[in-house]
């Protein structure tokens, strides 16, 4: 059992984050005074499990610790009721939390590869925002609404070809617009390119932006006020409608930039208008267009943990427990990806997240065994899709210019 218990899927997972990194990153003397068996440390340990198995109340919590011997193993007891799960939750401050997040994404940029999503652009930013509705009776303290309530997540996350990783996050009630916000977001620095909706317009912003050579994409609100400059003819052919420097805003009201930006109107895949407007100048529109597309990077992110972690269901009712719950399962996500860039797993997340659920507490070799395990049989229909899937690579590389022979291709399917 020792041998099991230290080489466990868990531990392997945790050990980034084992208890005494945990009480040098916290810092906080007396956390767990008086405290018997459910300390931070164990209780955040509680959590992340809670996550990864969609735990969803305090009560399945309590009744799984009960019932399952291996998570009694984990955490040193047995039993623990729905009552002290629910103070714990409450009182700790959701700072430890939000402090360990930044820990391991700290971690997660020293180890992976950097990989820019077009070469010398640097890296990318996407700044947006996803609320959690709530009952106004059960959660007035985030009512923004006279019949909603709801907490937003701020979130940057920085995007590359393999991944999308959270960066830094902001817990508001939603009555906080998301341009309030902008300025913790977006980092000052002139190597990175930032994307954002259009609930992140502000000209005055914009300006400061300008003024600091911090490079940003966002689209314009269809009713803005524009003054052209001059205008650049679009390729024929090219999905690029208007190409233009312009100043935003209106003089009369105070409200018009004092640095030029440029205007793109490109085409989306439904063959819809979008308006473009950003300080980069040394891009060609295409690729501005490229770019901004890369922004539903952060929708499918949310998305995910919407799906696969407790995320929009709450623990507990005081802003803490909400505040704390949602820091948890960005930890927990976080584990997830370190885990995959430990084992270079070039497989989806989700492959990472369903083998851990299902061998949480089996030991390390098990684990790996069933990630890295080949298929031993292929259906016709399988292998005429794959074939399929091939030949559209292979189309797309000589269509944008990649390979010019065959003999360049990346992989050739009639030996791969």
């Amino acid at each position: 059992m020792d041998k099991n218990t230290i080489k466990s899927t868990i531990n392997e997972l945790l050990k980034v984050i084992d208890e005494h990194t945990f009480s040098n990153l916290i810092n906080v003397i007396d956390l767990d005074k008086y405290v018997k068996k459910l300390t931070a440390y164990k209780f955040l340990q509680l959590l992340i499990i809670s996550q990864l198995k969609e735990t969803k109340s305090l009560t399945q919590m309590s009744k799984k610790l009960k019932d399952k011997e291996e998570l009694q193993v984990q955490l040193a007891f047995d039993t623990i009721s729905t009552s002290q799960l629910s103070r714990k939750l409450g009182d700790l401050s959701p700072t430890l939390f939000e402090k360990i997040f930044h820990y391991l994404v700290l971690n997660i940029q020293a180890k992976m590869k950097q990989s820019p999503i077009i070469r010398e652009i640097g890296r990318l930013h996407v700044i947006d925002s996803t609320t959690m509705s709530m009952s106004v009776s059960q959660y007035p303290w985030a009512t923004f609404r006279k019949t909603k309530a709801g907490i937003r997540l701020h979130l940057r996350v920085v995007v590359t070809k393999e991944l999308t990783l959270p960066d830094k996050g902001i817990l508001l009630p939603a009555k906080h617009a998301d341009r309030t916000q902008m300025g913790d977001l977006i980092e000052m620095d002139s190597d990175t390119i930032h994307l954002f909706d259009r609930g992140y317009i502000d000209y005055k912003q914009f300006d400061h932006l300008c003024l600091h050579d911090v490079r940003f994409i966002t689209r314009l609100k269809k009713n803005a006020q524009v003054e052209v400059l001059s205008e650049q003819i679009p390729q024929a052919g090219s999905p690029i409608v208007k190409d233009q420097e312009v100043f935003l805003g209106n003089s009369q009201n105070g409200t018009k930039m004092t640095h030029p930006l440029r205007l793109i109107e490109t085409q989306d895949s439904q063959g819809n208008v979008v308006m473009i407007v950003t300080n980069c100048f040394d891009l060609s529109a295409e690729e501005i267009g490229d770019l901004y597309r890369y922004r539903w990077k952060i929708e499918t992110f949310f998305k995910w943990m919407k799906q696969h972690l407790t995320f929009k269901t709450f623990y507990g009712k005081s802003e803490n427990a909400v505040c704390n719950q949602i820091w948890v399962a960005l930890i927990t996500y976080c584990l997830q990806v370190l885990l995959q860039e430990q084992l270079q797993h070039d497989g989806p997340l989700l492959e990472i997240k369903k083998t851990l659920q299902n061998l949480l507490f089996k030991g390390f070799d098990t684990f790996l065994r069933s990630l890295f395990r080949q298929p031993t049989r292929f259906s016709t229909g399988r292998r005429k899709q794959n074939w399929k899937q091939e030949f559209r690579v292979i189309e797309h590389q000589f269509a944008e210019g990649e390979v010019s022979h065959l003999d360049d291709l990346t992989y050739d399917p009639l030996f791969n």
